[in-house]
């Protein structure tokens, strides 16, 4: 069960990766290039799932970005 914060909740990169539909390993590369926030909960990462909202709001469409001509 994640951690409870005022609003918010915490998520292990498991739950995470369960919440985006991505697969685990994906989250924590995600986390590691710094597209989303964790923190450092002993050994484990954990984010905010208002983070996972944030991600999918501002994320960008797959491949490169179009070349303005």
């Amino acid at each position: 069960m994640p951690l409870q914060t005022k609003n918010d909740c915490f998520l292990t990169t498991a739950e995470a990766a369960d919440y985006l539909g991505f697969a685990e390993d994906t989250v924590r590369r995600y986390v590691y290039r710094g597209l989303i926030e964790a923190q450092k909960l002993g050994k484990n990462l954990v984010v905010l799932r208002s983070e996972c909202d944030r991600y999918m709001t501002e994320k960008r469409g797959p491949g490169r970005p179009k070349e303005n001509p």
